[in-house]
């Protein structure tokens, strides 16, 4: 299993913060249809031990979900590998450093109060809300610079590679040797000084030929001037 390079987590507070207004503008919004239905629908007003009952149990509720978001925005968290950057969240998403173009810092409201920010690697992946956020884009940009710069490397050690595999096959061919598919011509044949075996039988002489043929090929016998077989003019 691959370790990543660096662990990064959100700042959980800033997560939470926009879900407590949302649970707390709830709550007032709950009261409030309470209090209305009971003072004007009905024409009373709700009782002391009513109320303390409606705020206990509104800022219970608040608590109890403040408590619960802080569990599940604690779970996210970015990985940062050589090649990439994966998030485990809500849902598992990954950025690789090849569709990588620059990395923008955004800033919303609740952000600032917390002195954090986002990246946005893309329209579809960002980082954040995290501390020390310019810190975060330098190491980013460098992961990138590191991830090209690898891959520059490789791709020259492959072409250095092929280079010597093909060097090295040129140097173990033997001579003479033609690569498959290469045009071949059938070799001529060399007269032999030696007195050829009996199962290869000489080779004799053509009619057209201009009468030069050595003595020795047919074994240096026959009658005629010259030493040429079957007699002289």
């Amino acid at each position: 299993m691959e370790v990543p390079q660096y662990t990064l987590r959100p700042n959980t507070n800033a997560m939470v913060a926009p879900w407590i207004l949302k649970l707390l503008g709830l709550a007032i919004l709950f009261y409030a249809g309470i209090y209305f239905n009971v003072k004007f629908a009905m024409g009373r007003s709700i009782p002391p031990a009513i109320n303390l009952f409606i705020f206990v149990f509104l800022i219970v509720l608040v608590v109890t979900q403040v408590i619960l978001y802080r569990i599940k925005f604690g779970k996210y968290k970015y990985m940062f590998y050589t090649d990439r950057v994966e998030f485990e969240g809500k849902k598992t998403e990954t950025f690789f450093f090849n569709d990588f173009q620059q990395a923008g810092v955004k800033q919303k409201l609740f952000e600032k109060m917390f002195d954090t920010g986002e990246l946005s690697l893309s329209k579809s992946f960002r980082i954040g809300p995290i501390s020390n956020v310019t810190q975060v884009r330098s190491y980013i940009e460098q992961l990138v610079q590191y991830h090209h710069a690898m891959q520059e490397r490789s791709r020259a050690q492959e072409q250095q590679a092929a280079m010597q595999k093909q060097m090295g096959y040129a140097a173990q061919r033997p001579s003479g040797y033609s690569p498959p598919g290469a045009d071949r011509s059938q070799p001529s044949v060399q007269p032999s000084s030696s007195q050829p075996s009996s199962s290869r039988p000489a080779p004799q002489p053509s009619a057209d030929s201009s009468g030069q043929q050595q003595s020795g090929a047919l074994g240096g016998g026959g009658s005629g001037s010259g030493g040429y077989p079957g007699g002289g003019v």
